[in-house]
């Protein structure tokens, strides 16, 4: 945890963004968390996708409802967690009635979803997503504790696909979570099971960014800790 600390500490001294940063051992219970107040997040991979996950987990709505003429949300989810902005936001707009009061119901109360900001030209303009390092780490905690089961695995294996962190799932390390696309804020949120039997979650989210990589390099740095 030391070295994660220090390279958090880093991280918070790169220009060119703002950071807030969230780390937990989720063997140890151990963890910290950097930079203050509300941030904005970009798409709401994240949100939608915990919250997909937590009301399957209570039975109310389950991942094999089908959710369109042909998929499924659990296959929604899917296409989200690897970057399809409009799968976001059909999840989002399947749960749109729920999202606000299970926020609420969880505590995440410095989180706000607006929904997913497409890029296409004439994409109807969505006001920002916003939530916390700590926020965002319920979320990825929620996440963490269905990861004994071999479907939820699937849905958030490799998060980083179609994002500049892509090389990392090359690794031995298997790497659980979602991320954000697209423009303004960006969150890097993952947990990664380490061969010593650890898992550790690590949140980033940047924004006032200089550019998209600056969020890319900050969780790098976290990345690099790990090892």
């Amino acid at each position: 945890m030391a070295a994660l600390q220090a390279a958090a500490s880093g991280v918070m001294q790169l220009e060119g963004a703002r950071f807030g940063i969230a780390v937990r051992d989720f063997t140890t219970g151990e963890g910290f968390t950097r930079g203050s107040g509300i941030f904005e997040i970009g798409t709401p991979e994240l949100i939608v996708c915990s919250c997909a996950i937590d009301l399957d987990a209570r039975g109310i709505v389950p991942l094999d409802t089908l959710s369109s003429r042909n998929e499924t949300l659990g296959d929604q989810v899917i296409m989200a967690r690897e970057g399809d902005m409009e799968a976001t936001m059909r999840v989002g707009e399947r749960l749109k009635h729920i999202i606000p009061g299970w926020l609420a119901e969880k505590g995440f109360d410095s989180t706000t979803y607006h929904g997913t900001q497409l890029l296409w030209p004439g994409a109807p303009e969505v006001d920002p997503n916003t939530s916390t390092p700590g926020d965002c780490m319920g979320m990825l905690s929620i996440i963490e504790a269905r990861l004994g089961e071999p479907t939820i695995r699937r849905l958030t294996r490799n998060p980083f696909t179609r994002t500049g962190l892509e090389d990392l799932q090359s690794s031995a390390t298997p790497i659980y979570g979602f991320c954000s696309r697209g423009e303004g804020g960006q969150t890097r949120a993952a947990i990664a099971y380490l061969p010593d039997g650890r898992k550790v979650g690590i949140v980033i989210i940047a924004d006032h960014l200089c550019c998209t990589e600056k969020a890319d390099l900050a969780f790098r740095m976290m990345w690099a800790a790990l090892q």
